[in-house]
């Protein structure tokens, strides 16, 4: 055991907007504040809705296209999370990353490529339905990430003041 020094350099909270979201970014801040890391917000845009988008642009209705549909909402969400989010961060080294692709992954390959030391998210998502069919991106994660899961119980199970 005296060889075991668990260091947390970058604590990464995976943020969906679902009801789990507030609740995720409040216990990965604090683990954040707690051990001096870096806390890295991260979100992705699903590729399911891209595919989506690129079946109405082909039955000719003009959205912009998927670069500018991409564009538009990464810059919607990283607002929310300046706003809503880091606000609440401060004295502590932070930054937003929003990927897109299909989320769980999106979510591996940033584990990887960051070498985050922790990540925090819900148990369960904003579609509890296709989590139900084809099982959620939580449980992906759990089972193949390369650091810790901090697992979060919705909203009904907090007891925060």
């Amino acid at each position: 055991m005296a060889d075991c020094n668990v260091e947390l350099k970058r604590v990464a909270a995976a943020i969906d907007f679902s009801d789990y979201s507030e609740i995720t970014f409040a216990y990965a801040l604090e683990e954040a504040r707690c051990h001096g890391a870096e806390l890295v917000v991260v979100n992705v845009i699903n590729a399911r809705g891209l595919d989506v988008l690129d079946r109405l642009t082909a039955e000719g209705y003009d959205l912009g296209g998927k670069q500018g549909y991409l564009e538009r909402v990464e810059a919607e969400r990283r607002e929310v999370f300046e706003k809503d989010y880091l606000s609440a961060a401060k004295g502590i080294k932070t930054r937003v990353v929003i990927l897109n692709g299909h989320p769980h992954e999106e979510l591996l390959k940033f584990l990887r490529d960051e070498e985050i030391s922790m990540v925090v998210m819900g148990t369960k998502g904003r579609s509890n339905l296709a989590g139900a069919l084809f099982g959620s991106t939580a449980e992906k994660v759990f089972r193949r990430a390369p650091c810790p899961v901090l697992s979060v119980r919705g909203p009904e199970h907090c007891r925060l003041p």
